[in-house]
Parts: structure tokens; C-alpha cells; sequence
């Protein structure tokens, strides 16, 4: 079980675009296998994109109780390749290690779903290789593999309505 040591706050990317260079430095860093070949200036323009308030894609933004930004995740309508079929997706999310295990990732998966029902979506899907109990805690189903050598990914959904 999660341990709560103090409060988060989960805002919109839109009411924090200052935070998007450090969101694009973390996801460099976490997944340089995926972005080694795109500059950083080139990924903090993809953050942008997700600086909305009414329309997918959007992006949801952790805070401490110091107002530092701990964790991101974003929604986005576009399709992800290994499960073509599915979507709008739960995408990115990340928590600095330093706060793992405090519930944070739940918070977000909690409010972009919520800011995800309020634009009428009904359904969203999630995949993962490594943070599936924390899919699991947050009431989301696991319901399908799909082999990514050397990994499996794990599809999840959740209805929002």
C-alpha cells in the first residue's frame, strides 16, 4: 500500500507551462531510449501541445507542498502503435523517484481521468511495462499483453462515465 506523507496538488499543464522544461528533462532522462535522437527543445515543443484546457491532448502536473513540480502524466487522443485500436491514452506519467511511494502517481491517474470525463471521454486506456500495481491500486483493469522484446506491455482501461 502506498504511503501518504504529504499533500499533492494536480493541476493542468495549461495553469503551468513554466514547469515544461523540467517535465521535458524528465522524460529525456527516464526514457532515453525512446528520445535519445530527439533534441530536448523538440520534446518541450511536444509539452506544449499538451498545455490545454478544453480538448485532448492535455497534460496533469504534481506539486508538493513547496509548489515543485513531483509528476506528470498526459492524455492523448493519437494512436499508439502496439494497440492501434484503443485510446484516448493515459500517457508519460512519471514521479520523481525521490517521491514514489506517496500515492502521487494515483493522484494523477486520478485527475486526468476526471479532466478526461469532463471533455466526454467515456473510456481510457493505459500501457505499461512496469507500473501496473499502481494501475491496479487506482481500479484500472489489465486485460491484455502485448510481447515488446526484450519487454510485455500491459494494456489497461478504465471507464470514466
Amino acid at each position: 500500500m502506498a504511503r501518504m506523507t504529504e499533500a499533492v496538488n494536480v493541476r493542468l499543464l495549461a495553469d503551468a507551462p513554466q514547469t515544461i522544461p523540467t517535465l521535458a528533462s524528465w522524460h529525456k532522462d527516464e526514457w532515453s531510449e525512446w528520445f535519445a535522437d530527439m533534441p530536448l527543445a523538440e520534446l518541450e515543443a511536444d509539452f506544449s501541445t499538451l498545455a490545454q484546457r478544453d480538448r485532448l491532448p492535455f497534460a496533469m502536473v504534481a506539486f508538493d507542498a513547496a509548489a515543485e513540480p513531483v509528476g506528470v502524466c498526459s492524455v492523448r487522443a493519437d494512436e499508439f502503435a502496439p494497440y492501434p485500436h484503443a485510446g484516448p491514452w493515459l500517457r508519460g506519467l512519471y514521479v520523481l523517484p525521490s517521491h514514489r511511494g506517496q500515492g502521487i502517481a494515483g493522484e494523477l491517474i486520478r485527475a486526468a481521468g476526471k479532466h478526461a470525463a469532463s471533455l466526454g471521454v467515456a473510456k481510457l486506456y493505459a500501457a505499461t511495462y512496469s507500473a501496473c500495481g499502481t494501475f491496479e491500486r487506482a481500479g484500472w483493469l489489465g486485460f491484455d499483453q502485448v510481447p515488446q522484446p526484450p519487454e510485455t506491455l500491459t494494456i489497461f482501461a478504465t471507464r470514466l462515465t
